[in-house]
């Protein structure tokens, strides 16, 4: 009776989760070179160092001119002077090797910035092709509810079969249908976010391509430790902004030294004219108090950052890499079993030797297909540890 119910699309399930996986970096780089948001960031951060560079500059020249009016016979009287003023040597020197640590560090930062966002772009394209696993699934059920409705409605008609199972059978049909709106839903909120981080522009090529996961595998702790040390922007970005501190650390106590002024004068008075130079001192009284404790406060705030940064990479490296490794055995001991046929060959044949009765065969084939839903959540949930366990080799692609 219900020999219309085939195993066809687990065995296109099957097929399609061996082949092999799109150019994920290829797709990735397309996103990546249309987001506007990384563009603003990096602009962010370029203005940024500009900034920190026009700390350094000399302070302005400054121009007076006096006219003085003598009473009497006293005669006028005419100066003019150009200055410049100066820090203490070696300040300097000590902001432009701040500014210069400083410069590397936004040079880190930008590609922290860059892997955070290829990333989320990667992440996004696993929300994507999990929906639309999920959608091909929910269909197909959905089809073979509808098979098993036109057999059992023959079956009622016909007197074999209840009334209630034919029921059944339509309640679930709704359900499968609600399941489908509220999934379709979030297919196209993924689509939006796509359209989003790929400038406002059209994605369908794109989505077309993201059918199958990428390839992804577990590496040592050692391995990931060594990519953490080698590779992570970020703690690079820690340990130059420790240094770039300690350099402005260094310039705060060379600013307590009197600043210098250097000028030259002209004077006219009396029908004589005067040429010569000025020079004058600035006492850092007031203007440097409670600077250098600040500078050190800093310094000593990036560092116990740059410590705890540490150990919170590691740990979470650590907790993910046994989640990954759980979720793809759990993945993989769901996958050994129903890639196997027999369940469904099986199920049939006890069917029609009447060892279980339609109800049971219908029961059962909810069961296994329920079993796949949790093999593509296994799958799913895999994916996005390794995709984040995995992340600095989106630096190497």
């Amino acid at each position: 009776m219900y020999k219309s119910i085939s195993i066809f699309f687990i065995l296109t399930l099957i097929a399609a989760w061996n082949a092999e996986a799109r150019d994920f970096n290829g797709l990735l780089d397309t996103v990546l070179g249309n987001n506007m948001a990384l563009s603003s960031s990096q602009a962010s951060n370029e203005n940024e160092l500009l900034q920190l560079k026009s700390e350094n500059n000399l302070a302005d020249p400054e121009v007076e001119v006096e006219h003085l009016w003598g009473r009497h016979d006293a005669k006028n009287k005419f100066n003019i002077s150009v200055s410049q003023s100066f820090d203490w040597p070696g300040t300097y020197a000590a902001r432009s090797k701040a500014i210069n640590f400083g410069s590397q560090a936004i040079e880190s930062l930008n590609r922290s910035n860059y892997l955070d966002k290829k990333l989320e772009i990667k992440l996004l394209f696993i929300d994507i092709i999990n929906t639309r696993k999920k959608l091909a699934l929910l269909h197909e059920r959905d089809k073979q509810t509808d098979s098993l409705i036109a057999i059992c409605r023959t079956g009622v008609e016909n007197g074999e079969q209840s009334i209630l199972t034919l029921n059944k059978l339509e309640i679930t049909k709704i359900r499968f249908k609600n399941s489908l709106v509220n999934l379709e839903n979030q297919y196209t909120a993924l689509k939006t976010s796509l359209i989003q981080m790929n400038g406002g522009l059209d994605c369908e090529e794109i989505l077309a391509h993201l059918d199958e996961y990428p390839d992804e595998m577990i590496l040592s702790v050692d391995e990931y430790e060594n990519q953490i040390l080698e590779k992570d922007p970020m703690k690079r970005y820690s340990a130059l902004m420790v240094q770039s501190q300690l350099q402005n650390v260094k310039a705060e106590k060379l600013k307590r030294f009197p600043g210098i002024s250097l000028g030259y004068v002209h004077a006219r008075e009396d029908g004589e004219i005067f040429n010569g130079i000025s020079a004058g001192i600035s006492l850092p009284v007031f203007s440097t108090r409670h600077k250098i404790k600040a500078a050190e406060a800093l310094q000593r705030s990036l560092k116990y950052d740059e410590a705890t940064q540490a150990i919170s990479q590691r740990t979470s490296m650590m907790a993910s890499r046994d989640k990954a490794l759980a979720l793809y055995k759990e993945y993989k001991a769901l996958d050994a079993i129903l890639k196997n046929g027999n369940n469904q060959a099986l199920l049939k044949k006890s069917l029609d030797n009447g060892i279980i009765t339609a109800q049971e065969y219908l029961n059962e084939m909810s069961y296994f297909l329920d079993a796949w839903q949790d093999l593509l959540d296994a799958q799913y949930n895999y994916h996005l540890e390794a995709a984040v366990l995995n992340k600095y080799m989106l630096l190497d692609e």
